[in-house]
């Protein structure tokens, strides 16, 4: 859990720190020193490091919206007390979860002048707005928006994931207030040693599943709000007389009962529906899809970018890209030629991409640009700029 007497070099604060929260941390440790870690996940509590301390707070609560708030308002107001056990000059570095955890880092700024930097991941209330049903003309929404922008002028850096989330956040505050001057896009990463192909001959998930000799497609993930499930399975269901073809959804979220209810209506024996997999099982799960599901809603265009994406190319996966063109996903997908990208809601169209991918050479070829892109855009060297902005 790390030495508890030595005083950390960074703090770090997000209520759902999975792998890449954790393997920041790590990086950070590695470079700097002690680093303090205060999250709500709960497989990453159950990790150790010499120079990490760890400290547990009210985990995120996906089971609906209300749970969501009460979950959010939990850990922020459990993390304004944890900042005052530390040194008010030691920097802060904040996720966007909570969504207004930004305002802790504005609250310790003006009450302590301790430095931060946030690193945005989703765009709220905006989310709440495109996704939520919310009226964007509610004052809540309005009075939100404000409180994140004097945050975001007071924090040394505000960084994203990628351009189209920049110019998403440069129209809601000046970011020529902050010292760094400027929006900066950090891009997503994967232990590509860690998460990488394992032919399905040598992977015992493949094999217990009986994959071995079928052209996997897989959703692996949150079944969320903005992810286009119904596509999928009914993708899925059009193929189910294609016995070489198989469909996996891993994961939970709003949508998993989607996928249950239309696999038992339509007896899709080509569908295999399972909750979240034990973490040391996750790197064989990636590795048995041939083709990985990536979905990104019209509406959270600009908004979000999926991660799972980097963890299926990092499996050697083509992606099955259900989002416009005219997005991080979609762009990323045709630059780097690792996939297909199709309209969310065009079942058709992602059946007949399906299908090309019965030709090998293809598979291979996309399988392969997939791998190489992961490991030479989206490793783990990508934190290094991250930490050069935060300590």
């Amino acid at each position: 859990m790390g030495n508890q007497t030595e005083q950390p070099h960074i703090l770090i604060l997000n209520q759902m720190a999975g792998p890449i929260t954790w393997e920041l941390a790590e990086d950070i440790a590695n470079t700097l020193g002690q680093v303090a870690l205060l999250t709500g996940h709960p497989d990453t509590l159950q990790k150790s490091h010499p120079n990490i301390q760890m400290s547990p707070a009210t985990p995120y609560d996906r089971a609906n919206f209300p749970r969501r708030i009460i979950s959010w308002v939990r850990y922020w107001i459990q993390a304004f007390f944890w900042l005052w056990r530390w040194p008010k000059d030691t920097p802060i570095l904040l996720f966007s979860n909570p969504p207004f955890l930004c305002w802790l880092g504005w609250f310790a700024n003006v009450l302590r002048g301790t430095p931060f930097t946030v690193m945005v991941h989703d765009i709220y209330p905006d989310v709440l707005v495109k996704m939520g049903g919310f009226n964007e003309n509610r004052p809540i929404i309005g009075l939100w928006q404000r409180l994140n922008g004097r945050a975001y002028e007071r924090a040394t850096a505000v960084m994203t994931l990628g351009e189209y989330m920049a110019q998403t956040l440069g129209a809601q505050f000046d970011a020529s207030k902050t010292p760094h001057g400027s929006i900066e896009v950090i891009y997503l990463w994967v232990d590509v040693n860690k998460i990488k192909p394992i032919p399905k001959h040598e992977n015992w998930f493949a094999e217990k599943h009986n994959q071995i000799d079928k052209l996997t497609v897989m959703y692996s993930g949150n079944m969320g709000l903005g992810h286009d499930i119904e596509t999928m399975i009914e993708a899925a269901a059009t193929l189910k007389d294609q016995s070489d073809i198989h469909f996996m959804f891993i994961g939970s979220g709003p949508k998993w009962q989607i996928v249950e209810h239309v696999k038992q209506e339509k007896k899709l024996e080509n569908v295999t529906l399972l909750g979240w997999q034990p973490e040391e099982s996750f790197p064989y799960a990636l590795s048995t899809a041939d083709l990985a599901f990536v979905s990104l809603e019209e509406e959270m265009q600009g908004l979000a970018i999926p991660s799972k994406a980097i963890y299926s190319m990092a499996a050697g996966s083509a992606i099955l890209a259900i989002t416009q063109p005219k997005c991080e996903l979609g762009e990323w997908v045709n630059l780097y030629d690792c996939g297909a990208v199709t309209p969310p809601g065009d079942v058709n169209e992602l059946v007949q991409q399906i299908l090309t991918y019965r030709n090998p050479e293809k598979l291979h070829a996309h399988k392969a640009n997939a791998r190489r892109t992961a490991e030479e855009r989206y490793s783990r060297q990508n934190t290094q700029q991250l930490i050069q902005l935060a300590k």
